[in-house]
């Protein structure tokens, strides 16, 4: 506490200095948020309002303002990718690309930089305390954006990062189930826990905590830096295909099951837990799940449609999403969920309550609105020369009596007339089995609202609603050539077209062989194999099939395990991890890509998986847990591992673990009588491999 207490004037000055200091710097902060000043204060990290979005076909950044009603301010991003996203720290923004990340200044509106990206996909972003992050979860690389940038190599592919209110990132690696976290400024991933091996689920954060949600046996734990909380069962069954919003809603979690069109709302609460509540949703193509301070998003883009809900599941909005769809909702720092359109034109904005704004995104004036606010002048040191005459009107001319002088009024021009539309832009055309997409972006009103935009071909025309960006044409004659016109239409007439160039429909081809696959041993009887993309041959490739077998078995024997395997992956996968492997064996693995039209032919390459048995041991309720593995102890299932167990004062236990799964594991639970300090030693003896030794200290 400062007290003044008696003295001198210079006393008390004193005394109320840091008060005075303490109202000066919150004066300074007001200053840096509504000016955009270069640098914040030193050790202050604002939270960031609006969002920001990245327009494909104007080039442009747009910032939409904090109440969700307008795009307040551009920036011109030239050469940046069309599949861009933009995220944005205290004083710069980053336009982050598949192939290169752009930055440009929040207060100088210009282009400052450009870096290649660290990897060619479309990451996962977040807007938190110490970041701005990019998440690339096939690469298993993190990059943060700032005065601390760096570039974090997480060691393999990663779940769907979360972040807590103090700006610790959290990650899930989900080849090995370690949790890993990235705190504020660090340049390192600590990874301290690990989830039960072979399950599945994602990471969420409630309140200030982050937590694991295992879909693989339907519970929740805290992770913290203190520990892996116990097990909270959810009260609902949900597959392990289901996903977790990145926060909580008023203390529930909201997990979407995209499989069986479900939306859950659950308390993970360990404690007075209330009865979750299961929202059913029709069927479609459900694109994620995000979630305001009071209100939970899903994206449907089977109907291009986006859906709000309340903690206790009631619909609290339903707006359909215009052009081409949206991508998956994602949260702000100001807590409000974005879903932005995939063309950039336009954003949907979910505020906390769970109303939808919808935001178009077109670059235009808006003269409803106030004029765009324009950054002061620098401030110049206060002019010391004496005061500043005024300047006067000039004097009333000689010889004339002066007189009121009328106001004069300003006449308003005339409304200029609607004229038609200009021409659309950007028109493509896709072919497809008898058929083709075409695609535009929205043509210029000129001074009446687009009510149609129609499209023509040799043969035929069709017309859709002013709203629309896209066109599927059927009946076409395969082997022929076609090009597509787009007109726009207003209440004043037809505008000019605008044509695609000539594409020809055909029947699809199963896609080519995916090319330069290799496989290399990783880990403990592992595999990681990789590929470069396939060619489409007409038809979109859907996924990637991987399968292995020994090498002598040949490609066409049946894919069984232990010996043989497959897995699927999306088509947007370009590397596998396969795990328990037959160590010691070369094992040939072949991918193959897949559409609609069949599977590919596959690449392949061979590799001889490592490893040998190991042992995991932890402490949990009084108990050592020991968790045993082996791949080459036996070349059948239901193999046994045996293990002594030692500590002070002659403690001796012998245990036999029997291993069964198609993973051969084995788990045992060992209650210890010792004391806290103790040092516990765990061996496991293999029939064929050398001993393993683990020493524990007691808790």
């Amino acid at each position: 506490m400062i007290r003044a207490g008696k003295g001198t004037a210079g006393a008390r000055w004193r005394a109320r200095a840091p008060i005075a200091l303490i109202v000066a710097g919150c004066v300074a902060v007001v200053g840096i948020a509504v000016g955009g000043a270069s640098k914040p204060l030193p050790g202050l990290d604002l939270v960031q309002t609006g969002h920001w979005i990245y327009n494909s076909a104007l080039g442009k950044a747009f910032h939409i303002d904090g109440s969700g009603k307008r795009a307040d301010a551009e920036v011109s991003v030239p050469g940046a990718d069309k599949d861009s996203q933009v995220v944005q720290g205290p004083t710069q923004g980053y336009v982050v690309g598949p192939s290169k990340n752009i930055e440009f200044g929040k207060s100088t509106l210009s282009v400052e930089g450009s870096h290649p990206a660290p990897a060619a996909e479309r990451p996962v972003t977040l807007e938190v305390r110490g970041g701005p992050y990019a998440v690339y979860r096939e690469a298993g690389t993190v990059s943060r954006f700032g005065d601390r940038a760096v570039t974090v190599k997480a060691g393999g592919p990663l779940g769907t990062p979360v972040a807590t209110p103090d700006g610790r990132l959290w990650l899930h690696r989900v080849d090995t189930g370690l949790l890993c976290e990235l705190a504020p400024g660090s340049e390192r991933l600590s990874c301290p826990f690990v989830v039960p091996q072979g399950h599945k689920g994602s990471l969420t954060v409630v309140g200030d905590t982050a937590m694991f949600v295992d879909t693989t046996d339907d519970t929740a734990r805290t992770v913290a830096v203190t520990g892996l909380g116990d097990p909270v069962k959810l009260g609902v069954e949900v597959p392990e295909t289901a996903v977790a919003a990145s926060n909580d809603v008023e203390g529930r979690v909201a997990i979407l099951d995209p499989q069986g069109s479900r939306l859950h709302l659950v308390d993970a609460a360990p404690r007075a837990k209330t009865a979750p509540v299961t929202v059913g949703l029709p069927p479609g193509d459900y694109a994620g799940v995000a979630a305001s301070r009071t209100a939970v998003a899903v994206v449907d883009r089977t109907s291009k449609t986006l859906r709000t809900f309340d903690r206790d599941g009631r619909e609290r909005d339903k707006k359909p999403i215009p052009g081409e769809g949206g991508r998956p909702p994602v949260r702000g720092q100001d807590s409000k969920v974005y879903v932005d359109g995939v063309d950039g034109a336009h954003v949907l904005v979910v505020e906390h309550d769970g109303a939808v704004n919808e935001v178009p995104v077109t670059g235009a004036p808006d003269p409803a609105q106030d004029p765009k606010p324009v950054a002061p002048p620098p401030q110049n040191p206060p002019d010391t020369r004496g005061p500043v005459t005024q300047p006067q009107p000039p004097p009333a001319p000689s010889g004339k009596p002066d007189r009121p002088v009328s106001p004069q009024t300003t006449k308003k021009p005339p409304p200029v007339a609607a004229s038609p539309p200009g021409a659309p832009r950007s028109v493509t055309a896709t072919p497809g089995n008898a058929s083709a997409t075409v695609r535009w972006n929205a043509a210029a009103a000129n001074g009446a609202a687009v009510t149609g935009y129609r499209v023509t071909w040799s043969g035929g025309e069709r017309t859709v609603g002013g709203g629309a960006r896209t066109a599927s044409i059927t009946g076409l004659a395969n082997g022929a050539s076609y090009v597509f016109t787009v007109a726009a239409i207003n209440r004043a007439g037809t505008g000019p077209g605008a044509s695609s160039a000539p594409v020809t429909p055909a029947v699809p081809k199963p896609p080519s062989a995916p090319g330069n696959v290799a496989a290399q041993p990783q880990g403990n009887g592992g595999a990681l194999v990789t590929w470069t993309p396939a060619t489409a041959n007409g038809s979109p490739i859907t996924g990637y099939r991987i399968y292995w077998c020994p090498d002598s078995e040949g490609i066409d024997q049946p894919h069984d395990p232990p010996d043989c395997g497959e897995a699927n992956v999306p088509a947007s996968a370009r590397q596998y991890v396969a795990d328990f492997l037959l160590v010691g064996t070369e094992l040939r693995f072949y991918v193959e890509a897949t559409s609609a039209a069949g599977n590919g032919p596959a690449g392949d390459d061979p590799t001889t998986p490592k490893g040998r048995p190991d042992i995991e041991v932890t402490q949990r309720n009084g108990m050592v847990r020991l968790v045993a593995r082996t791949i080459t102890e036996s070349a059948n299932w239901n193999a046994t591992l045996r293990v002594v167990v030692t500590g002070p004062g002659g403690f001796r236990k012998e245990l036999t673990i029997k291993l069964t799964g198609q993973h051969n594991t084995g788990t045992d639970l060992l209650r210890y009588p010792g004391a806290k300090g103790d040092e516990v030693t765990v061996t496991l003896q293999p029939k064929v491999y050398s001993e393993i030794s683990k020493t524990i200290t007691w808790k």
